[in-house]
């Protein structure tokens, strides 16, 4: 049986202070990139869908009258 002898350390080195911190930099970027798009996703379309509410409720306080829903009292 031959045996190969390897030269060298077959660990890689470990990673210095500030590949460590660029790599955690990382892993906390990518998670917050995607969780903020999709928060102002969500956001972008509730006020998308609530538009036309809001149109009709502003409409009607313009005329004088009250909202349904609403109390003329404050």
């Amino acid at each position: 049986m031959v045996f190969v002898e390897q030269g060298g350390s077959t660990m890689g080195e470990e990673p210095a202070g500030v590949e460590l911190l660029l790599t955690f930099f990382l892993m906390a970027a990518i998670p917050t990139v995607v969780g903020g798009a999709v928060i102002l996703s969500l956001v972008g379309l509730t006020m998308w869908a609530t538009a036309p509410l809001r149109r009709r409720r502003r409409a009607n306080s313009e005329d004088g009258r009250v909202p349904s829903g609403g109390s003329c009292e404050y």
